[in-house]
């Protein structure tokens, strides 16, 4: 799926996905009319929204002396992407007085919002929810709306600056603070860049001008510049990310524990991935951040020639030891990397991103001026077209497309990942060259092709279970370049019969073939099953521990389900599990990934294949050992073994038994590192799990 605001993105994702789609004329009109004020004289800004560096949307805002508002929002993102209205009344200390907002989201799920401040009583609904607060005074708190445009934002800012300590109380929930980062010249315009905390689990990043006037939001390969000004954009996001890495490095010194060169880890239950079985009483010894010795001890080792008296020693307390965890499909940022660690995932493969961003990411994990796992990353190839993914390189012929595969090959990438725009007839000759390369060819079955056609032709790998199923139920006219590529899984998935010969022998041919499937079914049962104003399925079991702000967001659908396609689509969600678990009974390897937001969607992914019905022993070796052998590095990691990375996670509850005990991390370990996941939770403001 490759959604934005997983780990693919670096903005919130609270003007992405609006979800309404009452068109606005009539609140409008009825604004108009009960409140003359908005008749003063305007001023109209043009902004453009732009997708790896060319317009694919607009933000026009009118503003009025009295603080009024009206703003539209909309972008195209392959075929996705919101659509939003919203009016705004500002009172004369700069706080959201009334809000009225209506569209609908990336993804299409409809919703509607308002806010209102009177007589003491600030009352909202939306789509997701109603509420109400009243005070003793005046308004003295902003409201949160879980849908807007990146003017609420800078609104928001703007009154944070008013606040005496730059902090204000949001409604309904939590609190919001403001930085000052850094200003700079923007054209003919002093422009300075704010943080504000309390939104999201990382800053959210907006650009002012000197009135404190909306001017940018920079956010990786997309982002927001005044009309007819795109040029500025890299040079903003150049400075944002300067930004970022200060605040990743801070966060780098205060919440990784350096471990000396030699270290002894004592008193743990082993759990071996790859026979299934518990060691207990085990004692492993690290040098050098490799393992050197593996002790079946209980004693502390004492007097085993192996272990010095003077290394330090870190008591175990008997809790259950496995390997890092593999995330196999990311597309990274630097806020990505403190949730993989937390999470117990020590390595990661990114699936798309902009390969000079991804080496900045790399080089920073790498060198421990931020948190993160290790990474490998695969090269994006994509054919210039209207739905071209957002990142990634587009080539206009066959020719380019080759010569961006040796590109990648010289970076030392170890595969390809292609997208859905990719001219059928391309694909054998680039897995030929891929293959040449001692590389391995993975992505999207492209449009108007089949998944069969695309595995005789050199595919190594599928990414999304989704293009399993399009195999039969897409047609030779459907684009599913397109949301077709969901809309026609969530409508017919569940009447596929997956016991059919044509099914059968789809499986045989992966299993013969050895097609690897990188499933990343939880952003799907997430999509076929939730409904707007329920908490999310895959973040509930957690949702409770997150920020207010960010658990709000677990309430918003994607998909407009409604009460006629509601049970459908959940039967849909439960065909993809249906299918994966065929695929473990017949061989065909399978990777764990989360293509969502890092940690909390892969370990959804690991209890949705144990509800497919495949053991929870099965499912962690999955997440570990069968990952590093898909990526050659069986040898250096995948299990607690001597020789290989002291990339390793102490749980409390023995995983075998149930894979949810990956969910509470005592502490992890990579390399010469430690880390207490609690601390990093903490430090953006989740509440511990323990």
């Amino acid at each position: 799926m490759d959604q934005i605001f997983s780990a693919t993105s670096r903005y919130s994702g609270r003007w992405r996905a609006g979800r309404t789609k009452t068109p606005g004329s009539l609140i409008a009109l009825t604004w108009l009319v009960i409140s003359p004020v908005l008749w003063a004289e305007p001023v109209t800004r043009h902004y453009d929204w732009l997708t790896a560096d060319q317009v694919s949307g607009s933000l026009i805002v009118t503003s009025r002396e009295n603080g009024g508002y009206t703003a539209d929002f909309e972008f195209n993102d392959r075929g996705r992407g919101p659509r939003l209205h919203e009016i705004i009344q500002i009172d004369d200390r700069g706080l959201l007085h009334k809000l009225e907002l209506n569209g609908h989201s990336y993804m299409g799920a409809p919703a509607e919002e308002s806010f209102g401040f009177e007589a003491g009583t600030a009352t909202w609904k939306s789509t997701l929810e109603a509420g109400q607060f009243e005070f003793d005074g005046p308004l003295a708190a902003w409201y949160s709306a879980t849908e807007g445009t990146p003017l609420q934002v800078a609104l928001l800012a703007r009154a944070l600056l008013r606040q005496p300590e730059l902090r204000m109380p949001l409604l309904p929930s939590g609190e919001a603070t403001i930085t000052r980062l850094t200003e700079t010249q923007a054209g003919a315009t002093a422009v300075t860049l704010y943080a504000i905390g309390g939104l999201g689990l990382g800053p959210q990043y907006i650009w002012l001008d000197n009135e404190q006037e909306l001017f940018a939001v920079a956010a990786g390969w997309m982002g927001l510049v005044p009309g007819g000004k795109a040029e500025l954009l890299p040079r903003l996001q150049a400075l944002q990310d300067q930004a970022e890495a200060a605040r990743s490095q801070k966060l780098a010194a205060l919440l990784g524990e350096p471990l000396p060169d030699a270290w002894v880890l004592n008193n743990f239950t082993l759990v071996d991935v790859e026979s299934g079985q518990l060691r207990p009483a085990m004692m492993a010894i690290v040098q050098d951040g490799r393992i050197v010795g593996l002790i079946d001890n209980g004693h502390g080792g004492q007097g085993d020639p192996m272990v010095d008296s003077q290394q330090t020693v870190i008591d175990g307390g008997g809790h259950y030891l496995i390997p890092g965890l593999w995330d196999m499909h990311t597309h990274l940022s630097l806020d990505d990397g403190l949730l993989h660690i937390a999470a117990g995932v020590t390595t990661v493969r990114d699936l798309g991103n902009d390969p000079k961003r991804l080496t900045e990411v790399v080089t920073a994990f790498e060198s421990g001026q931020a948190i993160g796992p290790r990474v490998y990353q695969a090269g994006f190839l994509d054919q210039k077209s209207p739905y071209s993914a957002p990142t990634g390189r587009l080539a206009e012929n066959l020719d380019q497309a080759l010569a961006m595969v040796d590109e990648f090959a010289g970076m030392g990438y170890p595969q390809i990942k292609i997208y859905s725009s990719i001219d059928p007839d391309w694909v054998a000759p680039i897995a030929a060259r891929v293959h040449n390369h001692g590389m391995r060819l993975s992505g999207h079955i492209p449009s108007y092709m089949t998944a069969e056609r695309a595995v005789n032709e050199g595919f190594d790998e599928i990414q999304h279970i989704n293009m399993l199923f399009l195999n039969f139920l897409a047609g030779p006219e459907d684009d599913t370049r397109t949301p077709l590529r969901f809309s026609l899984v969530a409508d017919q998935a569940a009447e596929l019969d997956l016991d059919s010969a044509e099914v059968t022998a789809f499986i045989a041919l992966l299993k013969e073939k050895n097609v690897v499937v990188d499933p990343t079914v939880a952003i799907f049962d997430s999509m076929f099953r939730h409904r707007s104003g329920q908490l999310d399925p895959s973040f509930a079991m957690v949702a409770d521990n997150l920020p207010p702000s960010v658990r709000r967001e677990m309430l918003a659908g994607e998909m407009d389900i409604t009460d006629e396609n509601a049970n459908r689509y959940a039967a849909s969600a439960q065909a993809l599990l249906n299918l994966i678990g065929r695929l473990h009974r017949a061989g065909v390897p399978l990777v764990a990934g989360s293509d969502n937001l890092a940690g909390f969607t892969l370990h959804r992914e690991l209890e949705l294949y144990q509800q497919a019905g495949i053991s929870a022993a099965e499912v962690l070796r999955v997440v570990t050992l069968d990952s590093a052998r898909v990526m050659g590095n069986e040898f250096k990691s995948g299990s607690v073994q001597v020789g290989k990375y002291a990339d390793f996670v102490l749980l409390k509850a023995n995983p075998l038994e149930n894979i949810s005990a990956v969910r509470t991390p005592v502490a992890v370990f990579k390399s010469n590192r430690r880390y207490d996941p609690s601390k990093l939770y903490k430090a953006v403001g989740i509440r511990p799990f323990d």
